[in-house]
């Protein structure tokens, strides 16, 4: 049962000043911060609702979701998946696979494939965030323990900062598009940069405008942040749309004579069904990082339902943009004399005629693609990374802190316009480290699936009861979770009193990751034109490597909880705090209107306001 009691738990939360600590202030004296930033405090905003006992542990944004933030419906979830389909990414998605020698059509089916598994995983796994409304670091807690819990997140972490900074770099392209089609001498400042450094000068200007550009749309709160997916969602379709017929028609209105459509697939066999495999693998590993931390966005659905769509919108949207990025591609041959898969070099040609109407055209295409960049940075990266942040330090970084902290790092700590560049071992490690993403999404899903079952009274125990404790479960908790003990360092949770992680899910995520490591330090390898002595065979189950580790740990896990069960931890019912979060928060809500009664606010504090 949880080591929980509502009453005596909110009763220490919102105790008087005179029996929690007090910080003495010196009378008089007010610090040089404090009095040129009135407002400011290194401490972010704690609420009653916390589950946690100090502000170490939990702050506002770190909490459950309470019921007056729940604003995505399933309208906000279609907003969110166009805004993260319609990428330069996702556009150019099939031209690594046609480049092994497979056709458009089986570039297609490995999309279509790819994308509808994964849109299971993440309607599944939203599941819990949907549910329990706690982001994915608290969640996975529950499967890890505390401790490796942190593992789990940094893993995640360090993806979506460095994919941040890959997406800050493509954004800077489009600006200087932008730039160039507004003054053409843009294009002719000295380089000062050297060559190595994989950027030049009017380039690194273009990243460093759409740098600042972007800090403000990381400001846009979480509950309104949809609206700006829905904006994106109506002008990413029509700029992509723009690209392709203007390709189209200047290639004549016909894509049948391009190699793109003509080339049939180069390899058979063993050989073919393999190279399939492995690009299946490449478009999982797309968003098997959303696979693993959807809750981080499911968490804001105003009922479980809501989210639900996303096993419907991912593969349509995504393969509509797809077919869109491979005929454009095959377009541009005829049109443009060579096969060109990126858009925003389509969008640089417009301007080549030097017309005020292909600069006008460039200017306008380019406008639509920084938002496209700017809507993909948001809804994948920032808010991703700025969770998992925020779990390592919560007292002093929230969300909005999180997503700055993140910009910074992901766009000047990692240089991402030289990862671009020149740094093939390390985009390889990235696209490979699904072996390690895929494990930790399907222990999290099996342990968590909600069911119905048969009721009993609440103060029945699992371990006592034999008619639970024979049942055959399928699933390890089937959503009977505590989520005040996910917040609770010395909770149910913790497993062991020493090493707080939960050795049953720790062994089975080496078990998933461990048999295709040989492969994917190959890949590695290969891609910096090295070679290693790696047999076909582990070859091979790096090219399943996402199937394999996702299956393989989610079964073992299933397995060391049905042979060793930690009895600690299992419950007859979920407690999820309800309760006490909706009653805080209703007492919030009359605080913030008060607030705003006493106080003008203009209408930009207003929209800002989380």
């Amino acid at each position: 049962m949880a080591s929980y009691d509502n009453k005596e738990f909110y009763e220490e939360k919102t105790g008087s000043p005179a029996s929690s600590a007090v910080d003495y202030v010196e009378v008089g004296h007010v610090s040089g911060l404090k009095r040129r930033l009135p407002n400011f405090s290194l401490e972010v905003r704690q609420e009653p609702s916390s589950f946690a006992a100090t502000k170490n542990a939990s702050n506002a944004d770190f909490d459950p979701i309470p019921p007056s933030k729940r604003t995505w419906n399933w309208g906000a979830y279609v907003a969110y998946w166009m805004a993260d389909a319609w990428a330069v990414s996702n556009w150019e998605v099939a031209s690594s696979i046609i480049a092994v020698g497979l056709s458009w059509k089986m570039a297609i089916g490995a999309c279509v494939l790819g994308n509808t598994i994964m849109g299971i995983v993440i309607t599944v796994n939203g599941r819990m965030g949907a549910t329990l409304h706690t982001p994915f670091p608290v969640l996975a807690r529950m499967p890890f323990g505390y401790y490796f819990s942190y593992f789990v997140v940094l893993s995640r972490c360090v993806l979506a900062i460095v994919w941040l900074g890959v997406q800050t770099t493509t954004g800077g392209q489009c600006m200087t598009v932008l730039l160039t089609a507004i003054w053409p001498s843009f294009a002719n400042i000295p380089n000062t940069i050297p060559a190595g450094e994989g950027i030049t000068t009017s380039g690194m200007c273009g990243f460093v405008l759409y740098f600042l550009l972007q800090i403000p749309f990381l400001c846009i709160p979480y509950t309104k942040v949809q609206y700006f997916f829905g904006l994106k969602s109506v002008i990413a379709p029509i700029i992509f749309l723009a690209i392709f017929g203007s390709t189209l028609h200047k290639a004549g209105g016909t894509i049948s004579h391009s190699t793109v459509i003509t080339q049939g697939t180069t390899l058979k066999g063993s050989a073919l069904a393999w190279a399939f495999f492995a690009n299946l693998n490449g478009v999982l590993g797309n968003y098997a990082t959303l696979g693993l931390n959807i809750a981080d966005f499911a968490r804001y659905a105003k009922k479980p339902s809501a989210q639900n769509v996303q096993a419907i919108v991912i593969p349509f949207i995504f393969t509509i943009v797809g077919l869109l990025g491979i005929f454009t591609a095959a377009s541009s041959e005829t049109a443009y004399g060579q096969v060109i898969w990126n858009p925003i070099e389509i969008v640089g040609l417009w301007m080549k005629s030097g017309s005020h109407g292909g600069r006008a055209a460039s200017a306008f295409g380019a406008i639509g693609l920084i938002i496209v960049t700017l809507g993909i940075n948001i809804s994948a990266n920032s808010i991703s990374a700025a969770n998992d942040l925020m779990s390592f330090c919560p007292k002093y970084i929230n969300i909005r802190r999180g997503q700055l902290l993140a910009a910074v790092i992901g766009s000047w700590g990692f240089v991402p316009w030289k990862i671009l560049a020149s740094a093939a071992k390390f985009l390889a490690f990235l696209g490979g480290y699904t072996i390690f993403l895929g494990p930790m999404t399907s222990i999290l899903m099996t342990e968590f699936v909600p069911h119905n079952p048969t009721q009993l009274p609440p103060t029945t125990s699992i371990s006592t009861n034999p008619f639970v404790s024979c049942r055959s479960y399928y699933i390890v908790r089937r959503g009977n979770v505590s989520v005040p003990d996910m917040y609770n360092f010395h909770g149910i949770y913790r497993y062991s009193p020493r090493y707080a992680s939960n050795w049953r899910a720790v062994t089975a995520f080496f078990i998933g990751c461990i048999p295709p490591l040989p492969g994917f330090v190959n890949n590695i390898v290969v891609a910096g034109n090295g070679k290693t002595g790696v047999s076909a065979g582990g070859q091979h189950l790096f090219n399943i490597g996402y199937v394999y580790s996702f299956i393989a740990a989610g079964v073992f896990y299933w397995g060391f909880n049905r042979v060793f069960p930690h009895t600690e931890s299992i419950m007859d019912h979920a407690e999820t705090g309800e309760d006490i979060i909706a009653a805080n928060d209703a007492k919030n809500i009359q605080e913030r209107r008060a607030s705003r009664a006493e106080r003008k606010q203009s209408v930009v504090t207003t929209f800002f306001e989380v």
